[in-house]
């Protein structure tokens, strides 16, 4: 895990090397091990270093072949690099390292753009190819890693951090507007979509995408690589195979990313997720004690201790702890704010941000985590109405009955269902004419608290596919694409390597989505049960009272109760500033109702306003930071 970057002067302009340095030691927090360049001409390159595979000076970047005709900065890690490593070596290949990095050069080298198919794990990289006279940008599967680049006639830019494109002199600190309304217009739901960025000029190579440069004209041209085909059946003999195969790859996916030269352990939060991440490893790593990462709070209703005492006693895994609060979340928020690069609308970021600390005071460079099962796996509680939605539109009357009667009985949800379903069900059915309309409808309906001149000035977009005809599948390969997962894998990112620790995510291999998506909507959720299929392949291996629970927390925080108590002078003090009263985005009569409105505890329920509220805040301390700031 790394930091990268890159200048191309496609004027040809020689490379200023203060641009090109000062743009790595913004890095440095996702690379304080070493650092190193190469500039030749107009194009150079740049690398922070953290290592995790081959410790020694033969790995550090950047690396060029035994020709020296390409040179690569790379972050993140190819799982699979000692397998590629010796089918590389079958066909002639010499490596001079033990590092991911110098299979990646190899795999180019024998398969050119088709390498990126053969790799297992997450990327961003630029290889330099002086013979073809090209840059080679890639992104992994699903967007783990970041990249950023700035293009225009005199110059291509790229980074792993939008904080150093910002050093160079041609990149101006501007938001872009549609993408604040974007955030502000979907309240607590925004998604973190297509390649715009909050920064107008900059922008990010999409996941499962590759981008070519040319150094001769500098024209680019960007390509997907990979995708989800919904054409992919799974061959189901019988249900008990099912589950089989899952836990396997499941487990070689685990096996996978427990490959590491420094200490490793596992980011556990008590739920279905993490704790079966943490399970697996310990039958893996046989004989050494592994050890876990847990954030917890004082208030009971989010504390999760009693499930992760259960993972605790089953593995004999270390357990380390850290608690936190309110005041703790304003001592960081600045810190937090900067290394996040653009606002973000949860909070499950704040319990996120102590657990990577407290892993890097540990002296562990690298944690498992449990992200992508809720997206993959169907762990959200919206997902019922999704398959009442599919079990209808199959005709499956019966079926659907039956599920809906164990969702009430197991949640005590009196929510109306068939508003909802029947909504899912128009919006599957629906053409391109009725998305436009309700497109145009829906920026007609922006919420109250925006101006209207700026409502009038913006569009808010909402992206999404049908790829799928079943409307369960069709969602979550939503989920895992445009939202809620884009953002989430943003925040892990920059949260780790804000710390200098290595996130990795078993159940965002692509084998396992693969197999997923492969299999019907009764496999997500049945009985009244979410995550059916990872629920009933770790029987056995987690504690019961884990594996069968039906609430769900993440990265939970009482951020409701703390911005009406101990946060609330803090909050209004932020609101009622003259900066954020001269943001041409909000009707500031609206904001002060709504917000003297959640304060007295008279809004509607479940209507998330504390997530619009700190959505406020947020931006407010973003645009401080990054575009009030020179």
């Amino acid at each position: 895990m790394c930091g990268i970057a890159g200048i191309v002067n496609l004027d040809k302009a020689p490379i200023q090397k203060d641009v090109l340095e000062a743009m790595v030691r913004s890095e440095r927090h996702r690379g304080p091990d070493d650092s190193g360049y190469y500039v030749n001409g107009n194009v150079g390159l740049g690398h922070a270093r953290l290592s995790i595979i081959d410790l020694s000076k033969d790995a550090s970047q950047p690396m060029c072949n035994e020709g020296s005709r390409l040179f690569i900065v790379h972050n993140g890690e190819i799982y699979n690099y000692i397998e590629l490593r010796k089918e590389l070596a079958g066909l002639g290949h010499v490596f001079k390292s033990r590092s991911d990095t110098e299979v990646i050069l190899h795999a180019y080298e024998e398969w050119g753009e088709g390498c990126l198919t053969r790799f297992n794990g997450m990327w961003a990289f630029a290889i330099l190819d002086l013979n073809k006279r090209k840059l080679f940008c890639a992104r992994d599967r699903f967007g783990v890693k970041p990249f950023y680049y700035h293009h225009d006639n005199g110059a291509f830019v790229f980074a792993s951090e939008i904080k150093s494109l910002l050093c160079h002199p041609r990149i101006r600190r501007e938001p872009n507007d549609n993408a604040v309304y974007n955030y502000l217009a979907s309240g607590y739901g925004y998604m973190d979509i297509s390649d715009e960025t909050f920064f107008e000029g900059i922008r990010q190579l999409k996941p499962a995408h590759y981008m070519i440069v040319s150094l001769a004209d500098g024209r680019m041209t960007q390509k997907r690589y990979w995708d989800l085909d919904p054409r992919n059946k799974a061959r189901v003999i019988d249900e008990e195979s099912v589950y089989r195969k899952f836990y396997d790859l499941f487990e070689d996916s685990i096996r996978l990313r427990l490959r590491s030269d420094v200490p490793l352990g596992v980011s556990l939060s008590g739920g279905l997720d993490s704790s079966s991440v943490a399970c697996v490893a310990v039958r893996l790593i046989k004989g050494n004690t592994l050890q876990t990462f847990s954030s917890c709070f004082d208030e009971a209703e989010y504390d999760e201790r009693k499930y992760i005492a259960q993972v605790l006693d089953m593995t004999k895994a270390g357990a380390n702890f850290i608690f936190t609060s309110p005041e703790k979340l304003f001592d960081e928020l600045g810190q937090i704010v900067w290394h996040q690069e653009e606002p973000y609308s949860t909070l499950s970021i704040f319990p996120q941000w102590y657990v990577m600390k407290l892993a890097r005071e540990k002296g562990v460079k690298v944690l498992l985590t449990g992200q992508g099962g809720d997206e993959a796996l169907g762990g959200y509680h919206k997902y019922y109405f999704y398959l009442f939605a599919d079990l209808l539109y199959s005709g499956k009357f019966g079926e659907a009955g039956n599920e809906i009667k164990r969702y009430g009985e197991l949640q005590g949800d009196r929510t109306p269902v068939a508003g909802k379903v029947l909504k899912i069900m128009a919006s599957h059915l629906a053409g391109q004419g009725v998305k436009n309309m309700l497109k145009r409808v829906s920026r007609q309906a922006a919420p109250s608290y925006l101006s209207r001149e700026f409502v009038g000035q913006n569009t808010n977009r909402v992206f999404t596919e049908k790829r799928f005809g079943s409307i369960l599948n069709n969602d979550l390969y939503n989920a895992l694409k445009i939202s809620p997962l884009p953002s989430l894998l943003h925040i892990d990112d920059r949260s780790s390597m804000a710390h200098s620790v290595e996130s990795r995510a078993p159940l965002l291999d692509y084998r396992l989505i693969e197999y997923v998506f492969s299999l019907g909507p009764e496999y997500k959720i049945r009985d009244g049960i979410t995550k059916y299929l990872l629920r009933r392949s770790m029987k056995g291996v987690l504690p019961e009272d884990v594996r069968t629970r039906t609430d769900k927390m993440g990265f939970a925080t009482p951020l409701e109760r703390w911005f009406r108590t101990r946060l609330e002078g803090k909050v209004r003090d932020i609101i009622n500033s003259d900066s954020f009263r001269k943001r041409s985005y909000f009707d500031q009569a609206e904001v002060e109702k709504k917000l003297n409105t959640f304060m007295r505890g008279k809004g509607n329920p479940g209507d998330n306003s504390h997530f619009t509220i700190w959505s406020w805040v947020n931006l407010e301390l973003w645009m401080r930071k990054f575009i009030d700031e020179n």
